[in-house]
Order: C-alpha cells, then structure tokens, then sequence
C-alpha cells in the first residue's frame, strides 16, 4: 500500500485516542493536524482517510515517548466488534480459510497499513506481514499493533482450537521483549526472515459452529458496496461527500455545501452533473451506507437511525430503504445479526 488516501472507518482512531487519554495525553494534541475534533471523532458517521490515522499515531508517539509497545497495547484492543460489516463478515465465516479469503479480499476495511498474504507449507499455514511501504517511523508500531489484532481476531474465531501461538517478527527483540511474551500466548521469534502468524494448517477448513454460509454471502457483497462507496467518489463529488460525512450531513442543504466550497449552488450543481452524479444522489448514498453500517453494526433503533439520517420519522426512513435496497431494514438487521 503506497497511497494512503484510500477512506477508513474512524473507529481506529477513537482506539488509538483512547489508549493515549488513558496514559495522559490530550486528545486536542493526538488529533493534530488531522482535521478531527472531538465532535467528528465521536461521530459514527464519520469516515478518515488512512493518512490521517498515520498523523494520530506520530502523535501518539510523541505525546507518549516513555510508554514502551504502543503499538502492542493498541493491537490488543481491535476485536471483531471494532471492524463494523468486515467484522461480521468474518464472524459469520464458515471456515477459517473463507474467513482468510474475506480478510485479504476486504483489506481496505481494516485498519492495517501492512497488507498481508496467506502462505502454506506443510503442516503450517501463515499470515505474512508486508510492512515495507510503511513510513519509517510509524513502522515499528504499525507491524506490532497488525499482527496482535490479527492474533485477536483469529483467538475470536477458534478459541481453544487455536492452541500455542506462533509470531515472528523481522525486527530484533526490543528492550521491552517481555512484553511480546506477555501478549502472545506462545513462541516469539525476532530477527525473522519475515513478519508472520502462523497456525496449523488443518484449522483452515475446520468447520465452525457458529458460521452461516448465507450470511456470510450477504455480508461478503456489503464489504463489497462499501468499498466501492468509499473509492468511486473523487473530483468535487468527494469533496462533498467529504463534507457531508464529516458535518453531519444530513441537516446540510447544498447551499451551505456549495458556501463551504466557495462556489454558488448553481456552479456546484453543474460540476457534479459534470461528474455523472447529483447532490441529492450523493446524499442517499451516504444515507444508504451509513444506514447499512448502523443497522449492522449498532444497536440504535431505527426510531434512532431516523433521526440520525434526518429523516421526517422511522416509516419514511424505512420506506426510502426498502426503495433502494430492496429490503427493509428489520431484514438486514437480522441478517447481520445472524452471525
């Protein structure tokens, strides 16, 4: 990954904010020059380009220069929960290896800088880290904090089925060392050839419980949409999608859209025509997708969701979703909740 414009969930930043306010530092500084403030931040419509989660963490780094393993102490706090439709995409999974395929098909709604392969040899089978695009200085934490959430979710998934665990990492052991002990329940190696997980083979098509293959379907094609929600818009359409995500959008009209951009309606008008789309059509995307994400992922009502999408109350919010979606929201809800 070299280009790091590419949008993300703000999630990540909320966990990384969170572990720096635990150990003192301040969050006005850890959003520094991010373009986040305390009322984007806690905003569950709110999205972050990739680049701006690397700021947070330089700030962490320099806010916290004596609290060793940062990027472990983050790591450990990315379970399931935190990934939105990935997460339940990858709980609903109906095997490790289709959980793995979803994994590197849906990089880009994770949190990882490093992307990831799967290789298999013999009786193993590893997740192999390629940090090398990483930026220097965020590179250290960056590996430790990817192959721990890894770690996570794959206890998650497997529970005691896992067994022993296996890390190994390119860097040498740090002065912190016992760290890495004391958050990998096994065999650390360090100076490694490469920055890998690795497990046994035979637990990539051991059956689980609690996977549901037609959920999964639905979830794999959500990931789907939602990544090309997030990377289609460009030019002056993504500038507006920009603005309508990170002000609460739907209270805005497209003058006040249009006055942030220093043009007149009109002009804004004729450029997103220009660009094959609407404002209003840049509007229910947004609502669509946030719909989707909060249904799934939440547990508002839809009285709640409504309101949050400014609509005029919960039967014209759940008319204009089945109007789009060709499903009602209570179905998708469930749907989600099936893994």
């Amino acid at each position: 990954m070299e280009s790091w414009d590419f949008c993300r969930s703000v999630t990540s930043v909320q966990i990384l904010v969170a572990l720096g306010e635990e150990f003192g530092a301040r969050q006005a500084n850890l959003l520094n020059d991010t373009g986040l403030d305390a009322v984007s931040l806690y905003n569950p419509e709110s999205v972050v380009e990739a680049r701006s989660e690397m700021t947070v963490i330089r700030n962490l780094l320099s806010e916290l220069p004596d609290i060793a393993g940062l990027g472990l102490l983050a790591g450990e706090r990315y379970h399931l929960s935190a990934y939105g439709i990935w997460g339940f995409a990858l709980a609903s999974s109906p095997s490790v290896r289709k959980t793995v395929e979803l994994s590197q098909t849906y990089q880009e709604l994770t949190f990882v800088f490093a992307g990831f392969t799967v290789k298999e040899d013999g009786e193993y089978a590893s997740l192999v880290f390629d940090n090398s695009d990483v930026p220097a200085d965020i590179s250290l934490f960056s590996i430790e904090r990817e192959i721990l959430a890894a770690m996570v979710i794959l206890r998650e998934l497997l529970g005691a089925e896992l067994g022993p665990e296996w890390v190994t990492f390119q860097h040498p052991r740090p002065a912190y060392g016992d760290l890495y002990d004391t958050c990998f329940n096994g065999q650390v190696t360090f100076s490694a050839p490469r920055n890998e997980l690795i497990f046994p083979r035979r637990l990539l098509d051991m059956p689980r419980v609690q996977g549901n293959g037609a959920t999964a379907s639905l979830l794999d094609k959500q990931c789907s949409e939602l990544i090309a929600q997030r990377t289609a818009r460009k030019g002056v359409s993504g500038k507006v999608r920009d603005i309508l995500l990170r002000r609460r959008p739907m209270s805005m009209d497209m003058e006040l859209v249009a006055d942030t951009l220093c043009m007149t309606s009109r002009t804004l008008r004729r450029k997103l025509q220009s660009e094959g789309t609407s404002f209003r059509q840049l509007v229910d995307e947004i609502r669509m997708t946030l719909a989707e994400e909060m249904l799934t992922g939440t547990r508002l009502g839809v009285e709640q969701i409504a309101e949050r999408l400014c609509y005029a109350d919960a039967s014209s919010f759940s008319q204009a979703f089945k109007r789009m979606s060709g499903k009602t929201p209570s179905t998708v809800r469930k749907q989600g909740q099936g893994s």
